[in-house]
């Protein structure tokens, strides 16, 4: 830990950001996202200034293109904010600290959006599905019921879903 050392005084606070730095890589391999994505979040969470890749690099011992990967996709999660440093063109970023933003905007947003992509392909499957059903034969539409039966059942769990990502108490909470 070199760049986060030189910020901090105390070699025990030091020590405690590189614990925690190790747990967020730690929690993150746990929830098969990668070791890296963990420690770059919990590094720059930390870091009282913003950090440029390079000394992302230095500090986490890890390759270049896998810091610059994991930032691209912190960055889509609304975790990781590109920031600008007068008089240095390196792209410099922080943390949002704001774990109810980065929950609203690069969590809730996506997957609600992914929801309704879903709902129109499951509307497109039961349309093709109802086509078929009128050149099949008694034992094609055997088959056919029971595919239309499970999705009915996808449609219902969307619907779920879709209700408990939508529910006004969400964003409240958030």
């Amino acid at each position: 830990m070199n760049s986060l050392a030189k910020q901090v005084e105390s070699p025990e606070l030091a020590a405690a950001c590189l614990r925690f730095i190790e747990s967020g890589g730690h929690t993150t391999q746990s929830f098969g996202l990668g070791q890296v994505l963990g420690q770059v979040f919990a590094l720059l969470y930390l870091s009282p200034k913003p950090l440029c890749l390079d000394e992302i690099v230095e500090e986490l011992d890890v390759s270049k293109a896998s810091v610059s990967t994991t930032v691209r996709q912190l960055e889509e999660w609304s975790a990781v904010h590109h920031v600008w440093v007068k008089g240095d063109r390196r792209d410099f970023y922080e943390a949002e600290t704001d774990f109810k933003a980065m929950l609203r905007h690069g969590v809730l947003a996506p997957l609600r959006k992914k929801m309704d992509t879903a709902v129109v392909r499951i509307e497109h499957v039961e349309e093709s599905l109802h086509k078929a059903l009128e050149k099949t034969n008694p034992e094609q539409r055997a088959q056919a019921r029971i595919v239309a039966e499970r999705l009915q059942r996808a449609r219902k769990f969307h619907a779920k879903i879709n209700a408990l990502l939508n529910n006004p108490w969400l964003d409240r909470l958030l």
